[in-house]
């Protein structure tokens, strides 16, 4: 099972059973659905995202609250509920507080749509008010204390797992340099811009917190957009050797495939080296000279391999890049 949906499962199961116990053993909360309702829309696997939906589950709650008490007495039932709404969307935009709409739209079919509605009164929507505090408490509490997450942990752990499926390729090239193994297939395009998009919505909720100084210190808006450039490079650069059906480069022969193959594989590699002053690895061919040996040597059209050196340059500057940041500013 993943583990994801296993700690949010989890925790939603928890704060409703608290919830619901909560409201049983007090014969305050008349409505046991108020609460838990409130857990329900509060929870979020994003601590952050849970606070700010416990904010706005509170703020819809009471201006929904607030306007049906002013509406119910000139009407009732739909229609009570559609006049309703019509002056909640305004009036929410108008203050700035359109996250709260859903809540408030629930909020007004609940309290219009029950039996005896023309029974409701201040005391009815104050109650309800705190019912929904409850649920916004308890979703809160176990969030934050049985099961916190630091954003910037998971950001580590998926900036490692895109290093660990490159490394993993390019270890696959060091085979086929070596004579140990065939040209390894491109990797598909959804792993990498799957673990790429977690980074950026990771990194977007993350901002929005009370951790963006330890973004900014550890420099992940800038590794994040090294990364965009990276797996854009990457993907074509693979394709193009794909498409070219290169020979076997020959290492250490001013091949510039395989060194540049070798360079990134030691980039990659290369944030210890980096750490502790050593060499990230030889460097990059520069120039169009490598290539035309190569397209002599091979038989294979100089276009070919231009575009692939076109691809390679910005694909190694960007390794270097982001081996140098991580360097300076490691994974915390």
């Amino acid at each position: 099972m993943n583990a994801e949906l296993l700690r949010n499962s989890l925790k939603l199961a928890v704060a409703a059973m608290i919830t619901a116990a909560i409201a049983v053993h007090f014969d305050r909360i008349a409505f046991a659905w108020y609460p838990l309702l409130a857990v329900v829309i509060v929870v979020d696997d994003n601590d952050d995202q849970t606070l700010k939906a416990a904010s706005g589950r509170m703020l819809g709650t009471l201006m929904g609250g607030l306007v049906t008490f002013l509406v119910h007495a000139i009407a009732g039932g739909w229609q009570g509920v559609l006049l309703t709404l019509l002056l909640l969307v305004p009036l929410l935009r108008l203050t700035g507080c359109q996250s709260a709409l859903g809540t408030a739209g629930v909020i007004v079919v609940m309290f219009l749509m029950i039996p005896g509605h023309a029974a409701l009164n201040w005391d009815y929507a104050f109650n309800r008010a705190l019912d929904t505090a409850v649920g916004c408490a308890v979703a809160l509490a176990v969030g934050l204390l049985f099961w916190p997450r630091d954003g910037l942990q998971q950001l580590a752990a998926a900036e490692a797992g895109l290093l660990r499926q490159l490394r993993a390729q390019l270890q696959r090239y060091r085979l086929w340099l070596a004579g140990e193994g065939p040209r390894p297939e491109p990797l598909p395009a959804a792993p990498i811009s799957g673990g790429l998009e977690r980074m950026e919505t990771l990194l977007r909720n993350e901002l929005g917190g009370p951790r963006w100084r330890r973004l900014q210190a550890g420099g992940w808006q800038e590794r994040v957009a090294l990364w965009q450039n990276l797996r854009l490079h990457w993907l074509q650069w693979e394709r193009l050797i794909a498409a070219g059906d290169l020979p076997r480069p020959r290492p250490g022969q001013g091949d510039p495939l395989a060194d540049g193959i070798q360079a990134l594989a030691a980039q990659l590699d290369g944030a210890a080296a980096q750490r502790a002053g050593a060499a990230a690895g030889p460097p990059p061919p520069v120039g169009s000279e490598p290539w035309k040996r190569l397209a002599a040597q091979s038989g294979r059209p100089l276009f070919t391999l231009l575009a692939i050196a076109q691809e390679q340059r910005p694909l190694l500057e960007t390794g270097e890049a982001l081996a140098r940041l991580q360097g300076a500013a490691p994974c915390r």
